[in-house]
């Protein structure tokens, strides 16, 4: 937000929009709607008693001072040296995925853990081309007489797309018993999506989630219809989760 008047409902968007002002909003911490971080003591960052935790926020060093987030060094996980453990998808600590065709027949492609996961851990951010809604329902027109989807709600206005843009992560398979869940997670004020192991998961094993393509969504920001696509009706290949080893 970017006003005047100090934060309040009429003149701020932060406010109007259920969101809080952060360090980049005009007004900053002399906001009375700023998130201030967290004072955690070690490994409670990955818990609800966490206020950055709690409000799907990722643990901020600017504002988190006592945690120790972001101490380590990226793109490794964070050894027993960094007490906060809640900066995965901003320090780029993803686990080491592998492509390889799917176990779900005629499913193409698929995504398997290198290594063991337990539940809870980061896997990997979902990433891509970010467009509208309106573009989103006439590419997903497309896509599904195409039998794919790489399409993923981020907000009321604006959807991910990872057909032309986007990593590993776009070729994990939909699975109504999935291993792993997609958190929406506000890091430095901007949402990502975040995916993270539902329950433990053996090594070389293939990751699934659930893409809620049959899920109906109505509120005053957007409307989405429940979709019955070909590719998804078949309950044997949505069910399905893979276990095998030497994938």
């Amino acid at each position: 937000c970017d006003h005047d008047e100090p934060c309040n409902y009429e003149t701020c968007s932060c406010v109007k929009n259920g969101f809080f002002c952060t360090k980049h909003c005009g007004w900053g911490c002399k906001s009375r709607n700023f998130f201030r971080g967290c004072a955690c003591k070690a490994g409670q960052c990955r818990s609800n008693s966490c206020p950055c935790f709690a409000a799907k926020r990722e643990c901020d060093p600017d504002l988190c001072r006592a945690c120790g987030a972001c101490t380590e060094p990226p793109n490794q996980r964070a050894d027993t040296g960094q007490r906060c453990r809640n900066d995965s998808i901003s320090m780029r600590r993803h686990a080491h995925l592998l492509r390889a065709e799917s176990t779900v027949k005629d499913a193409g492609w698929g995504v398997y853990t290198k290594h063991a996961l337990k539940k809870g851990d980061f896997v990997h951010e979902y990433v891509g081309e970010m467009i509208s809604q309106e573009e989103a329902e006439r590419r997903g027109i497309i896509y599904d007489k195409m039998n794919m989807s790489y399409l993923f709600n981020l907000t009321s206005d604006f959807v991910v797309d990872a057909s032309r843009k986007g990593n590993k992560t776009r070729y994990i398979n939909h699975s109504s018993k999935p291993n792993c869940e997609p958190k929406m997670i506000t890091v430095n004020g901007d949402i990502r999506i975040g995916l993270f192991a539902k329950e433990d998961i053996d090594a070389q094993s293939e990751l699934f989630f659930d893409y809620r393509y049959d899920d109906h969504m109505e509120n005053d920001l957007i409307v989405k219809p429940a979709y019955d696509v070909d590719w998804m009706k078949n309950p044997k290949m949505a069910n399905k989760i893979s276990k095998r080893k030497n994938a």
